[in-house]
């Protein structure tokens, strides 16, 4: 995948520095400063990922009808193939949506924050929540389809953070003691390796940023921050 390569010489630089002690000053700042940005791309990279596929099922004339028996199969595709576990959903313009399982659900979603602004032609990214479906800790995506210039619904994504905190970990491998996580603008925790901590507020968190150690994602909007683990020393 795109940015790997890089990724994986961050860790390097981090797992050198690891070994020979602490950095000072400008040192340390500059590692910690390439080691969050490598955080953060990997997660942009991802959901970059989904919402090109997103962009692309909109533009289909079977998502385009408007009718979720037409639309399903490939959203359930859609689902199949992707590299994140995450779910796949066909919001109507009353708030109502359908998955793959169940079909219909038994919920609607009128009231989330981000139902008003894509019902209006606006993509949403970074919205945390608890799944109504499933009371899974999610992040939600989701991009309006439109026919004849008319919104007449929406794709969704519901991204588990929790399998996505425990990818981006085991994709980074960063040495003993490092760790990372981060926050949505009201200060919500939206990653970090110990699911319990999810939708927490950042106070709970045990990790000490590093110098340096901060990146806010323009994809996403959340702040990523690497430092050092109190529980993993």
């Amino acid at each position: 995948m795109k940015g790997l390569s890089i990724i994986f010489l961050v860790g390097l630089v981090l797992a050198l520095s690891a070994v020979g002690g602490l950095a000072q000053g400008d040192e340390l700042c500059l590692n910690a400063a390439f080691g969050v940005a490598a955080v953060a791309t990997l997660a942009e990279t991802y959901v970059d990922g989904l919402m090109n596929a997103m962009y692309t099922l909109t533009a289909t004339a079977e998502l385009r009808t408007g009718d979720w028996e037409t639309m399903r199969a490939l959203v359930e595709k859609f689902e199949q193939s992707s590299p994140v576990s995450c779910s796949g959903w066909f919001l109507r313009p009353d708030g109502t949506y359908y998955k793959v399982i169940p079909g219909l659900v038994n919920a609607n979603l009128s009231d989330r924050a981000y139902f008003g602004r894509v019902m209006t032609g606006e993509t949403t990214i970074g919205d945390l929540v608890v799944s109504r479906s499933t009371g899974r800790k999610s992040m939600v995506l989701t991009t309006p389809i439109e026919r004849v210039g008319v919104v007449i619904g929406a794709l969704g994504v519901t991204l588990y953070l929790d399998d996505f905190s425990q990818l981006l970990v085991d994709k980074l491998k960063l040495p003993r003691g490092i760790a990372f996580y981060a926050t949505n603008e009201e200060g919500l925790i939206a990653v970090h390796a110990d699911p319990s901590l999810l939708l927490e507020q950042q106070s709970l968190c045990t990790i000490t940023a590093a110098q340096g150690g901060l990146q806010i994602s323009e994809v996403i909007g959340w702040t990523f921050v690497l430092g050092t683990s109190v529980t993993d020393q």
